[in-house]
Protein backbone atom coordinates (compact mmCIF):
# COMPACT_ATOMS: atom_id res chain seq x y z
CA UNK A 1 0.00 0.00 0.00
CA UNK A 2 2.78 2.48 1.43
CA UNK A 3 4.61 1.79 -2.07
CA UNK A 4 2.04 2.72 -4.43
CA UNK A 5 0.68 5.16 -2.64
CA UNK A 6 4.42 7.02 -2.97
CA UNK A 7 4.15 6.09 -6.60
CA UNK A 8 0.91 7.72 -7.33
CA UNK A 9 2.25 10.79 -5.44
CA UNK A 10 5.49 10.65 -7.49
CA UNK A 11 3.27 10.53 -10.63
CA UNK A 12 0.86 13.37 -8.78
CA UNK A 13 3.83 15.68 -8.63
CA UNK A 14 6.01 15.11 -11.88
CA UNK A 15 2.24 16.34 -13.68
CA UNK A 16 1.97 19.26 -11.55
CA UNK A 17 5.52 20.30 -11.89
CA UNK A 18 5.11 19.67 -15.67
CA UNK A 19 2.51 21.48 -15.67
CA UNK A 20 3.85 24.61 -13.77
CA UNK A 21 7.21 24.73 -15.75
CA UNK A 22 4.24 25.01 -18.73
CA UNK A 23 2.60 27.90 -16.96
CA UNK A 24 6.12 29.59 -15.84
CA UNK A 25 7.03 29.39 -20.15
CA UNK A 26 3.91 30.39 -21.11
CA UNK A 27 3.75 33.51 -19.17
CA UNK A 28 7.29 34.23 -18.29
CA UNK A 29 9.03 34.19 -22.14
CA UNK A 30 6.12 36.61 -23.32
CA UNK A 31 6.65 38.71 -20.31
CA UNK A 32 10.43 38.81 -20.47
CA UNK A 33 10.01 39.66 -24.31
CA UNK A 34 8.33 42.39 -23.47
CA UNK A 35 10.21 43.93 -21.06
CA UNK A 36 13.27 43.25 -23.09
CA UNK A 37 10.97 45.66 -26.48
CA UNK A 38 10.15 47.89 -23.68
CA UNK A 39 13.56 48.98 -22.34
CA UNK A 40 14.81 49.31 -26.17
CA UNK A 41 11.69 51.24 -27.11
CA UNK A 42 12.51 53.68 -23.87
CA UNK A 43 15.95 53.90 -24.76
CA UNK A 44 15.28 54.76 -28.52
CA UNK A 45 12.91 57.41 -27.31
CA UNK A 46 15.36 58.56 -24.49
CA UNK A 47 18.32 58.70 -27.48
CA UNK A 48 15.61 60.72 -29.67
CA UNK A 49 14.61 63.07 -26.76
CA UNK A 50 18.63 63.69 -25.99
Amino acid sequence: MVETILETWTIVLVILAAVLIMTILTFLLPAVVLLLRMRSLSQISLDGTV
